[in-house]
């Protein structure tokens, strides 16, 4: 009997974790539904007890998800969230109306799972989780459940639900080795999601032929098609130091050059979102948010649309650009692929490119870590190249050793906390440190920060 909430990790990770192991070493023979259907039938299904909406996507998806439930909770529904992986406590993986699983709760969920799992032949970590969310959420009784894949989508473990609603994020070049090497291959991996009949959004994609793959397979499936570049338009704002958009179907462009032309005094007015996460590339996030909660109030006439709009303004995402430290300058964001680190690089020029920039960076070995670094170098003045606690975790000498040939100084620092302390004797109003690489050691660096600085948000925590 499991008794404590380290217990409860050990057991779940004792299980194969494939997040933790090279690509190279697994094979995509490994990846199938059979063992989470077979779980969740024990179970009695728990998935199928709440409206899932359903989001998959290389880059985007988790911002999506947490925007979405940040709305559908403002209008007023209990919603689940269930995101990977965290970025400090196992906890954030599960939450309620934006408060993390009590320590507790996964203690008692793994003790009833695990006398299920044992009686099977093979479960994967991620499968066991899974299936935790799922029970998590049918027991406390929620009104939505947000669901974010894990690796891929036609075979993650989350694909056995029914959504009500499919979302399918921008998608370009990661995790080659389990979904192919062309963006067509990994696009049709990511619409493995779309069910019969079942509405699917599509969010902006940086490459066509990944827009195509999905609306081909929608077509296939009957599912109603809604492309968020074809449907909307959208603008930034900036008023006041915050961000914000202006969005409206394309079928009211006329309507928005009239509104405009005449100095906005016009009746009609595009919907205002608050921006709670900095770039471009969530602004296109927030239209797919923005498009999905607009098909969602046609099936669920209890949604209040302008209540749900304004949710979308206090969502809370951390290492996604976040500014840990004002009078110091330190950000920490999670981009993990080149795709990821263009869009940092753009944001970082907007909003520090008068400064100095040092990056500390860390990555997993499997990345395609030149053209991460190379693309840095063209917007940083040096580099610290450190390492996460994962085991993936490419070498700081390796990285460095990258970094050399680019011309920018580098220098290595073997840990998170060597890297950190760089940070607190080093860092001035003038210089802007940058943490980057991967979630693992953008949430490394902000744990150390949290330790120091105990009024930094958090997500919320259940009482035990």
């Amino acid at each position: 009997m499991i008794k404590t909430i380290d217990e409860a990790l050990d057991l779940i990770y004792a299980y194969v974790d494939y997040s933790m192991t090279h690509s190279k070493s697994v094979s995509k023979d490994v990846f199938s539904l059979d063992s989470i259907r077979i779980l969740c039938d024990k179970l009695g299904n728990p998935q199928n007890c709440y409206p899932v909406i359903h989001i998959a996507g290389t880059k985007g998806k988790g911002s999506v998800s947490a925007m979405l439930a940040s709305a559908l909770q403002n209008a007023g529904f209990k919603t689940g969230l269930y995101t990977s992986p965290h970025l400090i406590r196992f906890n954030e993986r599960f939450q309620i109306n934006g408060k993390m699983i009590s320590d507790k709760e996964i203690v008692d969920l793994s003790n009833r799972i695990s006398r299920i799992v044992d009686t099977m032949e093979k479960v994967s970590s991620f499968e066991f989780m899974t299936a935790m969310a799922f029970e998590y959420f049918k027991e406390n009784n929620v009104d939505f459940a947000v669901i974010e894949t894990g690796l891929g989508g036609r075979l993650d473990s989350t694909n056995i639900v029914n959504p009500v609603l499919s979302v399918i994020t921008s998608i370009s070049m990661d995790h080659t080795s389990f979904l192919g090497n062309t963006i067509e291959k990994i696009a049709a991996e990511k619409a493995g999601i779309i069910k019969e009949n079942i509405p699917v959004i599509c969010g902006c994609q940086p490459y066509p032929e990944a827009e195509k793959v999905i609306k081909e397979t929608a077509s296939k499936r009957n599912s109603p098609w809604f492309s968020v570049s074809e449907r909307f338009r959208f603008i930034n704002q900036r008023e006041n130091g915050q961000d914000s958009m202006l969005i409206w179907r394309t079928e009211d462009q006329k309507l928005m050059e009239d509104w405009t032309s005449q100095n906005q005094t016009s009746s009609w007015k595009p919907a205002a979102i608050q921006l709670p996460l900095h770039g471009y590339h969530q602004m296109q996030n927030a239209a797919a948010v923005f498009a999905a909660l607009n098909k969602l109030k046609s099936r669920f006439c209890q949604l209040d649309f302008n209540k749900a709009v304004s949710g979308i303004g206090n969502t809370f995402w951390p290492c996604r650009f976040e500014l840990l430290c004002e009078q110091k300058p330190l950000v920490t964001d999670g981009a993990h692929n080149i795709d990821s680190i263009e869009k940092l690089c753009m944001v970082l020029d907007r909003y520090y490119g008068t400064k100095k920039i040092i990056c500390i960076f860390g990555a997993s070995e499997d990345k395609d870590l030149e053209q991460m670094i190379n693309k840095l170098a063209q917007h940083v003045d040096s580099f610290i190249m450190t390492r996460s606690t994962h085991p993936r975790a490419a070498s700081p000498h390796l990285l460095a050793k990258i970094a050399s040939k680019t011309g920018r100084k580098n220098r290595i620092a073997e840990t998170l906390e060597e890297a950190y302390e760089i940070y607190k004797q080093q860092g001035t109003e003038d210089i802007c440190f940058l943490v980057t690489g991967s979630l693992f050691t953008a949430g490394g660096i902000r744990e150390l920060y949290m330790k120091e600085d105990p009024q930094l948000r958090y997500f919320g925590i259940n009482e035990e």
